[in-house]
């Protein structure tokens, strides 16, 4: 099995994972856990996308810390802006 082919699997499952933890048909928030997963499954297939889709195991080590930190940020922001939204609702009151 070749690496893009192993990698496309992966990725696959993991939007299976992504899918349960949404729980589609239920009405209601998934929770912190649920979008922690979430966010976490997404930073892993954006990582893997980079690295062996566009080429980022090329590049130095410098640019694939850089990318990684950056997805890494990102997810960590929108899980903080997810669980200050009760706050920053009762604020703008």
């Amino acid at each position: 099995m070749t690496v893009l082919t192993r990698t496309w699997g992966i990725l696959m499952a993991l939007t299976a994972v992504s899918l349960l933890a949404g729980r589609p048909g239920v009405e209601g928030s998934i929770g912190p856990l649920g979008i922690g997963l979430v966010l976490m499954a997404a930073n892993f297939k954006a990582d893997q996308i980079l690295t062996h889709f566009l080429g980022l195991q090329r590049a130095g080590s410098g640019w694939r810390m850089l990318f990684r930190v950056m997805l890494t940020l990102l997810g960590i922001t929108i899980f903080g802006i997810y669980a200050l939204e009760p706050m920053i609702a009762a604020a703008s009151h």
